[in-house]
């Protein structure tokens, strides 16, 4: 165990020392194994190693551990620890998963052609000279060299995400491992075709046992039958996707449903914000007069801002992402609005117009949501920050609104033909026009 440094960190590696200058991989072998190995400790040179000596030590230790234990016969290994036991044991062969699918020919003395694997006979071969008697780790490394182990949850999740056009986006990524992690931890990491629809059907229930609502259960179903369909398609599975049309049962706890704000509520929130007049309510005010998702807004950088036409730019980017190709557009600001947005424009000290929440690193919507909540229900009593988006909904409608023009100012898809799609959309003036109608009830003193 040593430390080693990376950059400006400093971390504690088992398995990594120096020799004379030269980094190594080094560890004890135990010492009723070692008659097996024929040596009592494992050194491998890192000299020549252009990957992070860090993550090396951490995989070779890893594996190394598992290896042990498995030649040890433990009962508690996982089904993880079993396969990387498998692999490993190739690796001190020489040979890696997969290698043993190569065949030769020959002729025998008759002249009778005989195929046979290379491979897998310099697997037997080590086997029986460092006397391993047949068992679960020896038959998981022929499977392991066939390329005939399984693929685990775990493995099929990064296949998933691997080949996913959002695997870059970072809260993406957290959220679906989110889903895909809980049905692992009731579970745990087997294998995927060992999850059938009798396993999906119980983890429908035992998440809905724990009170969580109707819509969040099939939100995670959706995610697990689309790892399973990529698992599937990209790895040349013959497995059934257990969770293809499986269904919440009726009478099921549905969500709670997200009512607008009254006027007078709507009108106490945007005076307060105004009051208030820093960064975290002035993101409240944009809300309000957008209709806006809190992470569009957060999102914004100061080249989505025009200053000379007050439009605010919904894009996407690579530090936030946008829900769906009906959520790019650009929205005009009525004059409160537009004021609000001037004023922190002008104290953005960087490329980001709300950069407490907002950075190269990402948009923490997150954060906001909670802090915003918290300040709302004080204001109004009740309500969280999205039904900001609800209320001018509302609005829209109740001064007759077109409902077209309603879902291009607030980024939902239409249900209309394909024509909606051709053409440049509405002209800002239009959707100015109606958003300073449905707000014209509003008298901030």
């Amino acid at each position: 165990m040593t430390k080693l440094t990376i950059g400006s960190i400093t971390v504690i590696v088992n398995g990594y020392t120096i020799n004379n200058g030269v980094p190594y991989y080094q560890r004890a072998i135990p010492v009723s194994l070692r008659p097996r190995f024929g040596k009592a400790t494992i050194k491998i040179s890192l000299r020549n190693e252009k990957r992070n000596h860090a993550l090396v030590c951490h995989r070779l230790w890893q594996g190394h551990t598992s290896l042990f234990a498995a030649m040890q016969c433990d009962g508690s290994l996982t089904p993880p620890e079993k396969k990387i036991a498998a692999l490993e044991l190739l690796q001190l062969v020489g040979l890696s998963e997969g290698d043993g699918t190569h065949q030769e020919k020959f002729f025998d003395h008759q002249g009778r052609t005989e195929t046979f694997h290379p491979e897998q006979d310099v697997l037997h071969d080590y086997l029986v000279h460092n006397d391993f008697k047949p068992s679960e780790l020896t038959s998981n490394a022929f499977k392991a060299l066939r390329g005939e182990l399984p693929v685990l949850l775990s493995e099929a999740f990064s296949v998933y995400l691997d080949n996913h056009l959002k695997k870059n986006d970072k809260k993406f990524a957290e959220s679906q491992k989110q889903h895909w992690d809980k049905l692992i931890s009731l579970n745990g990491d087997v294998a995927l075709e060992s999850i059938n629809r009798k396993v999906a059907v119980q983890y429908r229930d035992a998440r809905l046992a724990t009170g969580v609502t109707a819509a969040t259960v099939k939100r995670e179903i959706n995610t697990l039958r689309a790892v399973f369909a990529s698992a599937k398609r990209e790895l040349s599975l013959t497995v059934q996707n257990p969770f293809e049309s499986l269904t919440v049962p009726e009478g099921v706890k549905q969500s709670t449903q997200r009512l607008p704000f009254s006027r007078e509520q709507f009108s106490e929130i945007v005076k307060e914000a105004i009051n208030a007049d820093d960064e975290r309510r002035r993101a409240v005010v944009l809300l309000a007069f957008t209709g806006a998702r809190l992470s569009e807004i957060l999102g914004l950088r100061n080249e989505d801002v025009d200053l000379t036409t007050k439009v605010i730019r919904i894009y996407p980017h690579s530090e936030r992402s946008l829900k769906n190709q009906k959520s790019i557009r650009n929205i005009p600001l009525v004059p409160t609005a537009f004021m609000v947005l001037e004023k922190q424009f002008k104290d953005s000290n960087c490329d980001f117009l709300f950069p407490t929440y907002a950075s190269a690193l990402g948009v923490n919507s997150d954060a906001a949501s909670a802090a915003l909540n918290k300040w709302l229900k004080k204001v109004a009593n009740e309500g969280v920050i999205h039904q900001l988006r609800h209320t001018m909904r509302d609005a829209l409608r109740a001064v007759q609104c077109p409902d077209s023009i309603a879902k291009s100012i607030g980024g939902w898809s239409s249900s209309q033909d394909v024509s909606e799609s051709y053409g440049l959309g509405y002209p800002l003036d239009v959707k100015l026009d109606w958003l300073n109608k449905a707000y014209s009830f509003l008298k901030i003193s």
